[in-house]
């Protein structure tokens, strides 16, 4: 099936015609009964009928039908980023006629990728008496449009990164950089690495990661020792991989022992045996991690992944780790970081999801474009369960979450977005899963993640465990081995459903 969306105006004074989709309505069952012992799978949000045996099971909703509902879809659909605004919007498209749901009437609106322009298309899709909006794209929109949505008494599901603009109706479908860095460092440690390093980019997305990378690697009780920031300008790179190789120590070492060596003599067996074992290193010792963590991407990565080696880091002991934007072919050709692991959503059903894209579309797509395909899934999955759907909080932070193109995921009552990620090697031709993604939230209205102050500063008793106050970040942990390791916290960790 191929179909179009004609744009004819950007801005609020060119009116888009709300897009429809022609299909049967939706059932008028509403989700099947869950158990109230167990908690309840995630709702798979890419299959558009419920089958025989769970319409059977359904209770009758016996409320009039809602004949329209109507989804403002805010997106930069002119102006530097339009790729991607027009990108997402295609993909929102796409999701809308799966649903095979005839009520829907998506109202697209250009924010020009300014805070300007969301706040005119926001106030447009008040006009148009949205039921909710998807987007915008930038969190400077977000926080100019929330106050005009707010006050009509809609939620968003938005797609910007800065955690800072969740909350109060608005849902952030993004991929958080925390939590990415929190899985990778939980397998790395089941593996048995205890002590850590990070090198950082000297960003907003570096700056996050530095503020949670201490509590997440002791909530497994082990050590971060050492942490090096870099500017994005690959000139100058070497100095902060040597000093997180401790290189001019490590080499001094080398130095005197070679001087040290060579005074004994020719005649001591001994010295010239070890001066023809080291002579080809250039530092003695090794550095004093077991892990490295690079979250960096693109060009930049392809510049720091070769230092390593160069300042004598021995990546034979030493396991280098990543995030999500690893997840780039470029890799394959990187020798250092061959056998590196990062943590990223599982790829099959996101993979599959491109390749129709590119076929009704004739082109690739922005990785991105997934989250708004399940965006619009997730607001189908709510319209199918009820007659008179109604997109509320405790609608859309179902505990058991939904099952999208990116795996499982759900919102908490905090805006942000918890999900199953999975962890993959790198090769010199795939990236190899070597743990999947889990496959549900196991314990209804409990997080995988652990609240930790943003400006939690860690330190270990052995008899008292981790001490900190007013909890505010979620991060990753185990609460059950955490409760087991006889960890402590000097505030409880709030309830996220509560």
């Amino acid at each position: 099936m191929i179909f179009s969306l004609m744009l004819s105006a950007c801005g609020p004074e060119g009116e888009f015609a709300p897009v429809s989709a022609s299909a049967p309505p939706a059932p008028d069952a509403e989700m099947a009964s869950q158990n109230d012992t167990q908690p309840a799978p995630p709702r798979n949000i890419l299959i558009p009928t419920y089958t025989e045996a769970e319409k059977a099971a359904a209770p009758i909703d016996n409320r009039p039908a809602r004949l329209k509902i109507k989804i403002g879809v805010m997106l930069p659909l002119s102006g530097d980023t339009e790729i991607v605004g027009n990108a997402l919007l295609n993909a929102i498209t796409m999701a809308m006629f799966d649903s095979e749901d005839k009520r829907f009437a998506l109202i697209p609106i250009d924010t020009k990728g300014t805070p300007e322009g969301a706040t005119e298309a926001a106030k447009y899709l008040v006009e148009q008496n949205a039921d909710i909006v998807i987007g915008p794209l930038f969190s400077d929109s977000i926080k100019a449009a929330h106050p005009i949505i707010k006050e009509a008494g809609l939620n968003m599901i938005s797609f910007s990164t800065d955690q800072d603009v969740a909350g109060d109706g608005v849902y952030l479908l993004s991929f958080r950089p925390e939590e990415q860095v929190g899985r990778i460092i939980k397998y790395a440690s089941k593996q048995q690495h205890e002590k850590f390093a990070a090198l950082i980019p000297d960003t907003l997305y570096g700056g996050r990661i530095v503020d949670v990378l201490e509590p997440l690697i002791a909530t497994d009780f082990n050590e971060l020792v050492a942490l090096e920031t870099y500017p994005a300008d690959p000139s100058m790179l070497d100095e902060p991989v040597k000093r997180i190789a401790n290189y001019e120590y490590r080499r001094q070492e080398y130095i005197d022992e070679m001087r040290y060596l060579r005074s004994l003599g020719r005649n001591d067996d001994m010295g010239q045996e070890f001066i023809k074992e080291i002579r080809n290193l250039e530092t003695l010792g090794d550095v004093e991690f077991d892990a490295i963590l690079l979250p960096e991407g693109g060009a930049l990565l392809g510049s720091l992944a070769p230092l390593l080696s160069y300042y004598e880091i021995d990546l034979t002991k030493v396991k280098v780790l990543g995030t999500g934007l690893w997840q780039d072919p470029m890799l394959f050709n990187e020798p250092q970081l061959q056998g590196g692991w990062f943590a990223a959503p599982k790829v099959e059903k996101a993979n599959a999801f491109i390749d129709r894209y590119i076929e009704y579309y004739g082109e690739r797509p922005p990785r991105i474009v997934t989250l708004g395909y399940d965006a619009m899934a997730l607001v189908s999955n709510i319209v199918r369960t009820q007659r008179a759907p109604t997109f509320s909080e405790e609608n859309i932070t179902e505990p058991s979450g939904f099952d999208g193109l990116d795996g499982i995921f759900r919102f908490h009552k905090s805006g942000l977005v918890e999900r199953g990620l999975a962890v993959f090697e790198v090769t010199s031709t795939e990236f190899l899963k070597i743990e999947d993604a889990p496959k549900s939230f196991l314990i209804e209205n409990r997080p995988l993640y652990l609240e930790i102050p943003m400006n939690f500063t860690p330190k270990f008793d052995p008899v008292f465990g981790l001490e900190g106050a007013d909890p505010s970040l979620t991060i990753e942990a185990d609460l059950d081995s955490l409760a087991q390791k006889t960890l402590e916290l000097s505030a409880s960790p709030p309830d996220p459903f509560q």
